[in-house]
């Protein structure tokens, strides 16, 4: 078992300092940096190799070494020492990212289309460009001659929509100005954009395999959830050997990132990283102990490998008081990281929530030009989309359902196992995945699909309808609803503040129907209340949501974004949708709030169910909960229950086939083992 297969407890310190002033890193000693490691009880860490500045912290012959330390082989010194107390050291390379190169290398800048080369203090090299490919490769060759386990290269992205002349010259074609998710020609430029940059990524990775064969690769995946700006897509999982990024955006998002960085890890454990301060632009304010450790305990309850994120100071020197308080709170964490080791779980849900990368894009950018468009924010930042903010909302309600879930992919060859899948607004679907649903469906599964989903081919090419029209059992006009609407019962409106495709039913039973307001929501005359824009007196012919059968299984289909605005009304109304199509693993439970997340998972011995609970509350530390009962469906009548707080077994009971655990007291969390 290799090594990123079997450690759950990592560690980066982030070293991008300048020297701009010759004293910076003057300081740093090896020596205290891996007491600083030890101090903090994880068993890998990732070290500095080359930083954004495109400092090296080895002599190197192809590019800058620190000032700072002088002859000195730092990186060398701490991967050496690290490996003699044990401890897995990785290799840290930044690619794109890299200001030495952009210096040094002017044929191979990126360039956006008003000849922007840079934002701010970062300098960008276009992936596309042969010298900067051999510039790295040349880099890497040194650093894969130190005695590491793996390298991961950060920024393996897009920061800017570049049109360097070679980005150009490998397109092949005109490059468009205006951005138009309905135009074919902008959707395949962007497929470009992806693909290009995909296909550098494996062919780094290929280069470090060759270069050091056995070594594992990845890269920076933090982009999988920011849309299309970034240009990331399924190809640079495929070039990692397991997924790997930092999230900055809360527990929703964490949750929902440990999930898709499961999906996409070629093998488990992935691992979520976690920065002590509260963003990496933020160099002094420590999140609290309690905040470092529901995280880490997130992601182990996710499969994870839990990963921690520190900054040196410029002078080279490290906080031992932090690392002190970081080995207090992963020795909290060391039963359950040792149930997990135990296992080697994965993920087992038979609800399955689609994630479709190539759909999170912006309608609301359609015709804007190249030339007026800017968006300077970096993989750190936080990117809103419908798309996102809809598999988010749909995300929020399953955790307080207690339902657990998996993500699929368009990389996702098996979908058999799952009863149920949920896909939210996937415009962009191939022909392969469109038969996939096709064929989960009429073998007896059910589907719960929203919005746009299939209209277009990847590269934006559409009949003007669904291409799981047959499957949906309705048929798309060509309009919209307009940015508000109502999906309407018997007796509720629901409202929905984005543009919903208007459908009509071609054999799908009708359960709800859209309305609109009288007038348009943007006319300044006519209006029916001047602060909202309120139901129309009557529904209109146009389906919002219907129920129809495909072979032996059945499409849901709900034309309304509702799912996407994290309120209560849409919230309640969407939980009581799905209740009715979706299986239980919790089939009943007392005093269990929202706030808790279940997860289940199958161990690596094929037949052992585990259960992760974890809970994690907005204000931190978490108020213990008290006499929790949970009745969960295993599968099975479990000859013995354990769990991973103390290694003991548990007392349980069985009703109805349904095994019944109660816990007197929960603070944070604890995970579950289920015996056959």
């Amino acid at each position: 078992m290799k090594w990123h297969e079997k450690l759950y407890s990592r560690m980066l310190i982030d070293n991008h300092i300048t020297d701009c002033d010759s004293s910076y890193m003057t300081g740093f000693s090896s020596e205290v940096y891996v007491d600083m490691i030890k101090r903090s009880g994880v068993e890998s860490s990732m070290v500095y190799s080359c930083d954004h500045n495109g400092n090296c912290y080895y002599p190197t012959k192809v590019g800058h070494t620190h000032r700072g330390i002088g002859d000195r082989d730092i990186f060398g010194d701490t991967v050496s020492l690290l490996r003699k107390n044990n401890i897995s050291p990785i290799a840290y390379y930044t690619i794109l990212y890299h200001n030495d190169s952009a210096k040094r290398l002017p044929q191979a800048r990126m360039r956006d289309i008003n000849g922007l080369e840079r934002n701010g203090r970062y300098r960008f090299t276009c992936p596309n460009s042969p010298d900067a490919k051999e510039f790295f490769k040349s880099q890497i060759q040194e650093v894969l001659s130190y005695d590491v386990d793996g390298i991961f290269i950060d920024m393996t992205f897009w920061p800017m929509v570049c049109q360097c002349e070679n980005c150009r010259k490998m397109y092949g074609k005109d490059i468009p100005q205006i951005i138009d998710w309905s135009d074919p020609v902008w959707v395949t430029f962007q497929r470009f954009r992806e693909d290009s940059i995909a296909a550098f990524a494996m062919e780094l990775t290929n280069f470090c395999k060759k270069v050091k064969p056995g070594i594992s690769v990845t890269h920076q995946f933090s982009p999988v959830l920011h849309g299309w700006f970034l240009g990331q897509s399924s190809g640079i999982a495929a070039a990692s050997d397991y997924a790997s990024g930092d999230f900055y955006g809360g527990k929703l998002q964490q949750r929902l990132g440990a999930k898709v960085f499961a999906a996409y890890s070629k093998h488990q454990p992935y691992e979520f990283m976690t920065s002590r301060c509260v963003s990496l632009s933020d160099h002094t304010s420590t999140k609290s102990d309690e905040e470092l450790y529901i995280h880490a305990l997130t992601t182990l309850a996710n499969a994870g490998a839990f990963f921690f994120i520190d900054a040196i100071n410029p002078d080279g020197t490290l906080d031992r008081r932090f690392y002190d308080r970081l080995g207090n709170v992963v020795g909290k964490l060391e039963p359950y990281k040792s149930f997990i080791e135990k296992h080697h779980p994965h993920l087992d849900a038979e609800v399955g929530l689609y994630f479709s990368m190539s759909s999170c894009v912006d309608d609301s950018l359609n015709g804007v030009e190249l030339s007026s468009f800017s968006d300077k924010r970096t993989n750190m930042d936080f990117r809103h989309n419908v798309i996102l903010d809809e598999v988010l909302g749909t995300a929020e309600i399953l955790t307080k359902m207690h339902v657990p879930y998996e993500i699929i992919t368009d990389s996702t060859e098996d979908i058999s196992k799952f009863k149920t899948i949920i896909v939210n607004n996937a415009k962009f679907m191939t022909p392969k995945e469109c038969e996939r649903l096709r064929s989960f469906c009429s073998e007896g599964g059910t589907l719960i699909a929203t919005g746009k989903t299939s209209l277009c081919d990847r590269f934006g090419n559409s009949s003007g309808n669904f291409a799981l029209a047959d499957l949906f059992g309705v048929n798309y006009s060509g309009k919209d609803t307009g940015k508000i609407s109502y999906t309407q019962t018997a007796d509720e409106f629901i409202l929905s503040n984005i543009n919903a495709p208007l459908v009509t039913s071609c054999g799908a039973e009708v359960l709800a129907r859209i309305n609109m307001p009288d007038f348009p929501c943007d006319d300044p005359d006519n209006y029916a209340s001047i602060h909202s824009n309120p139901p129309g007196i009557d529904a209109t012919d146009f389906a919002a949501i219907t129920e129809h059968i495909y072979g032996n299984g059945k499409a849901v289909y709900i034309a309304g974004s509702f799912l996407c605005l994290r309120q209560h009304s849409q919230q309640t109304f969407a939980a009581k949708i799905l209740q009715k199509y979706l299986p239980k693993f919790v089939v009943s439970s007392e005093n269990l709030p929202g706030s808790v997340e279940i997860t289940r998972l199958k161990s690596d011995d094929g037949q052992t169910v585990l259960a992760g609970v974890v809970n994690y509350q907005e204000e931190l530390p978490n108020l213990p909960l008290y006499n929790v009962k949970i009745s969960f469906d295993t599968g099975f009548v479990p000859s013995s229950v354990k769990r991973a707080s103390d290694g003991k077994v548990c007392k349980y009971s069985v009703c109805g086939g349904n095994t019944v655990i109660e816990i007197d007291r929960l603070d944070d969390g604890d995970f579950f083992e289920f015996n056959r």
